[in-house]
């Protein structure tokens, strides 16, 4: 599946020609003085879809959301230059444009979608659950938030209440299930559709898979809940091979680039982090060349080799290292050299972006089956963990048998008396890049066990729980803001949340 390069614009060039339709119909000309010609009040869904869908992947799988927080507190990345967010002092003004991005972006569109779509359940379907995976992004940031008044400003209000998380986890739950046995084969979203190009059949995969991730999220808080809808899920038919993966695919033509690679076209603010790299150098995982590239000190010694300059050596420096997270500027300054850059993979401008992947789910599986919540108990979650750790090396493009090799090391085996342990650090390896749902399984599970950051600006110092509210509902809705906040017992990033449970 691929995006045509006009495709992600879709929905402001049909707004462009409905506004065109209107002012050269000459029914409409006695009402031009009470219509603007150029904001049709109301945009075809095919043309809503394709912009919803980037606009909400664009915020989720974007640099500003990972490279600013999301990615550096579960410590897949660090920050080499300006490590204020590394030490999670993240800024208020960011934390409001992620806020404000996630209601005036995807979930105002799925919310017009949907009001357009009242029996129509092909068309409702995939918006259904985009909007489902918007929220799950931003309740797992924020806890309680706006749900069932959100995007209502157009008729009339702008001061939403703040609903629980619980009810959120809930209603997305629900909405999932809808999805999935209300939908038909296909949907009229065609090549605007630019996740599955029409296909609802892969839709429903998604929203098995994404209610499987959601329900696995309460474990802790409810397992009884958990375990009937993962069951549930998994009968009704998840992802069962890469090909149902749910990707964004950019075109990288300058326009429709990879929202992930925009910092690293211009800014060397960043290095993998230590606590990865030395989890892939120690596990001899094939995917170390991939996720890192050699350090500058490795390539200039090798270089200088090549080219006869004595003095050079590449044994006395690492090819690939990471950076410790949180250090001081001026620490972290002195290793930029001597650390690794993300690999050229996730730094192209055609990078796909992943919205949930069958390796993941896999994983869940593995979970699920371990716990006893699907059939088959530690035999079947075996197979599910291997398949999850087969099916992320594969989609890196990894050998049979390097896959082999690595399954086939002895703590790599899967072992029921250290099964979570292992099956949470092998999926929060195959999560890399995917910054809130990694920080979220840190969160849910404590695996891997993660130093907090050198620098830490937590009190206690501990690696943030969650994100505190933006400074704009504090200004323009605080009777609902102050109302969540006493609900939760605070709102501090050492807070936990509903399902975040110690």
């Amino acid at each position: 599946m691929h995006i045509r390069n006009h495709t992600v614009r879709l929905a402001f060039a049909g707004a462009a020609l409905l506004a065109g339709a209107v002012a050269c119909n000459p029914d409409s000309l006695t009402n031009l003085n009470n219509r603007n010609p150029n904001a049709p009040t109301v945009v075809p869904v095919d043309k809503i879809f394709p912009a919803g869908v980037s606009n909400s992947v664009g915020l989720v799988e974007g640099s500003t959301m990972q490279l600013y927080f999301s990615e550096l507190w579960p410590q897949h990345m660090a920050e080499y230059q300006y490590p204020d967010d590394d030490q999670y002092a993240i800024r208020p003004a960011t934390v409001d444009g992620l806020w404000q991005s996630f209601y005036n972006g995807g979930l105002q569109d799925f919310e017009q979608i949907l009001r357009q779509s009242v029996g129509k359940p092909d068309q409702a379907g995939p918006a259904l659950v985009m909007k489902a995976w918007n929220y799950q992004n931003a309740t797992d940031l924020w806890g309680d938030m706006p749900f069932t008044e959100a995007n209502k400003g157009d008729v009339g209000n702008i001061t939403p209440k703040f609903d629980t998380q619980q009810l959120i986890y809930d209603s997305i739950l629900v909405e999932l299930k809808t999805a999935a046995t209300t939908m038909g084969a296909t949907n009229p979203y065609g090549n605007a559709d630019l996740i599955y190009n029409g296909s609802n059949t892969k839709w429903k995969k998604f929203a098995n898979s994404l209610r499987a991730r959601a329900a696995l999220h309460l474990s802790k808080v409810n397992p009884t809940k958990a375990a009937s809808e993962i069951a549930a899920a998994f009968a009704a038919g998840g992802f069962a091979s890469n090909a149902d993966d749910a990707v964004l695919k950019w075109p990288g033509d300058g326009v429709n680039d990879s929202p992930y690679s925009v910092t690293f076209k211009t800014r060397d603010d960043h290095r993998v982090s230590k606590t990865i790299a030395d989890t892939l150098i120690s596990y001899n995982d094939p995917r170390l060349p991939i996720f890192l590239r050699p350090t500058q000190a490795w390539t200039a010694a090798r270089d200088s080799m090549a080219a006869g300059v004595p003095g050079y050596d590449t044994a006395t420096v690492a090819k690939y290292a990471g950076l410790p997270n949180g250090l001081t500027a001026g620490a972290a300054g002195l290793l930029g050299r001597t650390t690794s850059r993300i690999g050229t993979y996730f730094a192209a401008k055609t990078q796909p972006s992943v919205l949930m992947s069958n390796a993941e789910y896999q994983f869940i599986l593995a979970e699920a089956a371990h716990r006893g919540w699907i059939a088959g108990g530690d035999a079947a979650a075996a197979t599910y963990y291997n398949a999850g750790i087969t099916a992320s090396m594969q989609w890196y493009g990894i050998s049979s048998a390097a896959i082999t090799a690595y399954l086939g090391q002895a703590k790599v085996i899967y072992n029921p008396a250290t099964a979570q342990q292992q099956i949470s650090l092998q999926k929060w390896i195959a999560l890399f890049g995917q910054g809130i749902e990694s920080w979220t399984e840190y969160r849910r599970t404590g695996f891997p066990s993660l130093v907090p950051a050198d620098q830490a600006k937590t009190t206690p110092k501990i690696v943030p729980r969650r994100l505190e509210y933006p400074p704009s509902e504090q200004s323009f809705n605080n009777p609902n803001l102050q109302a969540a906040i006493s609900r939760q017992g605070g709102q501090s990033m050492t807070n936990r949340f509903y399902w975040d449970t110690p």
